[in-house]
């Protein structure tokens, strides 16, 4: 186990690890089983609250693994194949973020430069479209900044491709990076305790001046088990 270093003043949240495993893989909307598998190799802090140690992740880690939820969705590749993918680009770029760099994408052995919107694999050309669907519909889900820079997640549990709602977001840059209503710095979980307690939807909407739809929506991307709690 190992001890936290605690943030630097000015030290980046993108890249100080904050999320636990199971509050990522809600924001991510995927099992926690799944993510647990790609980050094996993580170490274990001590966090407040807890009596166990537990593995953290920053939000440019967050990030990775979202667009490695894309990879493996549209690939249709194990988990295992897809853990092994981003070892193999860390190693290739010799980068700690390949996945998320506007220019190159790495999916196996094939290595992807993305140039005037259209990807071509520098290995292999006749393989240049397979890549190309799957960093297209990434960009929809994500904001960067004029570096390049991912700043804004867009996850969404009920997400289809020609889908384009983005009820919930996560920014490191409000409300230290924690799941809320897009738009706004109201925090998702915080929306479900109200719930819970017996609040209605009206109500909560009419408190935070806004349509009882983006409170029913964000709703919607908590699991299934949250929700009927809610």
């Amino acid at each position: 186990m190992m001890s936290r270093i605690p943030r630097a003043r000015g030290q980046s949240l993108q890249i100080y690890p904050t999320y636990s495993i199971p509050e990522a893989a809600l924001i991510l909307a995927m099992p926690s089983r799944t993510l647990q598998s790609w980050v094996y190799d993580k170490p274990f802090f001590p966090v407040a609250g807890s009596n166990q140690p537990q593995q953290l992740l920053s939000f440019k880690e967050l990030a990775q693994f979202y667009f490695l939820r894309f990879i493996r969705r549209n690939a249709g590749i194990s988990e295992e194949r897809a853990r092994d993918l981003l070892q193999f680009a860390q190693e290739v770029t010799q980068t700690e973020y390949p996945l998320l760099d506007e220019d190159i994408s790495v999916l196996n052995r094939h290595v992807f430069l993305n140039r005037n919107n259209a990807v071509m694999d520098l290995i292999h050309p006749r393989g240049q479209f397979v890549f190309h669907e799957i960093v297209s519909i990434f960009a929809s889900r994500i904001d960067r900044n004029k570096r390049g820079l991912v700043t804004r997640l867009y996850p969404w549990r009920l997400w289809r491709d020609e889908d384009i709602r983005r009820p919930v977001s996560i920014d490191s840059n409000i409300m230290s990076g924690r799941l809320v209503i897009t738009g706004t710095r109201i925090p998702v979980v915080v929306v479900a305790t109200r719930k819970k307690s017996g609040e209605s939807t009206s109500e909560i909407a009419r408190d935070y001046c806004i349509s009882q739809q983006r409170v029913t929506e964000s709703l919607r991307h908590l699991p299934l088990a949250l929700r009927k709690a809610a």
